[in-house]
């Protein structure tokens, strides 16, 4: 990883400035930022060529200028880090050494062999990568009539290959489980391996209950379940260049992002995010509920004061994880539900003034606000969640060939 700088002018108010890009490890990368003089919406591409080749390219409202020694207003811009308030500006700063305390002791190294730092806490080309694992799930839920399942599944091994010659796949479940887990380890594995693990004690201690919700999952819950699923990864990996930039925090559990200050800012593309991966979440807590319901010793449909129909059709979002709250290995995957959040977001009543996000929740219309760090944080963590549940649906109750 390097920086790329250059010289830019607003074409708007005609204020000059230096623009320093961190080098990622994808090919292009697209930054969004405000004018620091009229704060007019301004977009550049960082491009990448050959090894310690970038540049900048011109895209909205800026026009790249020749060198200008009396420049003195910084930007800085990278595409997997945030930078603190103090370093926004600094011709000094660099995300990177942040990033590499947030992560010390989380990488995982193999003793006696060469890594590369850049590419062992990230995936390169991950949004590009979604596609072949989109690909492999919707082939094999169909069974994979044309016969190319194991052709997607290939072409995901290489494309992992080229920068991790070490990695292997043919499986559909490895294709699919790997991409998630590498890109969101290790907070995924806090909320997976726990999950599984009581999923199992309840099949020794509950058996047949186990099974009866097995069946009632693949007839009644997976298909539309899969469809959501897909849904709400689609869209986050189509914004990935902007939750990208605050990951690391929550893979790491760290709720230290609200005076981060987030470079490429394209609120209008992701402000609707969180309500929709909120409610994929909850829709997803029936299975949750239902787990709940064998631990307690009833059915798996039977809940303290109500029936499973009840629970689904007439329970409110908001109270959805009420019935397994007092289960932490199921609770744990509500760690970033917030109502209020999603009811601002669900319904377009959010806005971004600045480095704050202000919503209106449901009732009383209370207006709220949160830092624009903190906002990526939430909708990082609640995909997280979703992801793990989906891991766990998929290797335990799904019919998808794996």
């Amino acid at each position: 990883m390097g920086v790329a700088r250059d010289y830019g002018k607003c074409t708007v108010c005609e204020f000059k400035f230096i623009i320093r890009i961190g080098v990622g490890v994808e090919s292009k990368c697209t930054h969004t930022f405000d004018c620091p003089n009229c704060f007019t919406p301004i977009s550049v591409d960082l491009v990448t060529g050959k090894p310690g080749q970038a540049w900048v390219e011109a895209l909205e409202n800026i026009e790249i200028i020749d060198q200008d020694l009396e420049i003195d207003t910084f930007i800085n811009l990278h595409p997997a880090f945030a930078f603190r308030a103090d370093e926004y500006h600094s011709r000094f700063a660099f995300a990177s050494m942040h990033h590499t305390k947030l992560t010390f002791g989380k990488m995982r190294m193999v003793p006696g062999k060469f890594q590369d730092f850049a590419t062992q806490f990230e995936i390169p080309e991950t949004a590009k990568l979604w596609q072949t694992v989109r690909n492999v799930i919707s082939l094999a839920t169909k069974s994979d009539p044309a016969n190319v399942l194991q052709k997607q599944i290939s072409a995901y091994e290489s494309a992992r290959k080229k920068y991790n010659p070490q990695f292997t796949c043919t499986t559909t479940f490895k294709c699919i489980a790997s991409f998630f887990d590498d890109i969101f380890y290790p907070a995924i594995g806090n909320l997976r391996q726990p999950l599984r693990s009581f999923v199992r004690s309840e099949r020794e201690a509950h058996p047949a209950e186990i099974e009866k919700f097995s069946e009632y999952y693949r007839n009644e819950i997976q298909a539309t379940a899969l469809d959501r699923y897909l849904a709400i990864f689609s869209d986050y990996f189509r914004l990935f260049d902007q939750f990208r930039q605050v990951l690391t925090h929550v893979r790491v559990g760290s709720e230290d992002v609200d005076d981060l200050i987030v470079g490429s800012k394209r609120f209008d593309e992701i402000k609707l995010y969180y309500g929709q991966a909120y409610e994929t979440l909850t829709s997803s807590y029936t299975t949750l509920a239902c787990l709940n319901n064998i631990s307690a010793g009833r059915s798996f449909d039977q809940f303290k004061s109500m029936s499973l129909t009840k629970y689904i059709k007439d329970i409110e979002k908001a109270k959805k994880s009420n019935p397994f709250s007092d289960v932490p290995t199921l609770f744990s995957f509500a760690a970033f539900d917030n109502s209020s959040l999603r009811n601002g977001s669900h319904h377009a009543s959010i806005w971004r003034e600045g480095d704050l996000i202000k919503f209106r929740s449901g009732g009383t219309g209370a207006e709220n606000d949160i830092s624009y760090s903190r906002y990526l944080h939430i909708c990082n963590g609640i995909t997280i969640s979703i992801a793990a549940l989906f891991l766990v649906e998929l290797e335990i109750f799904s019919t998808i060939a794996l």
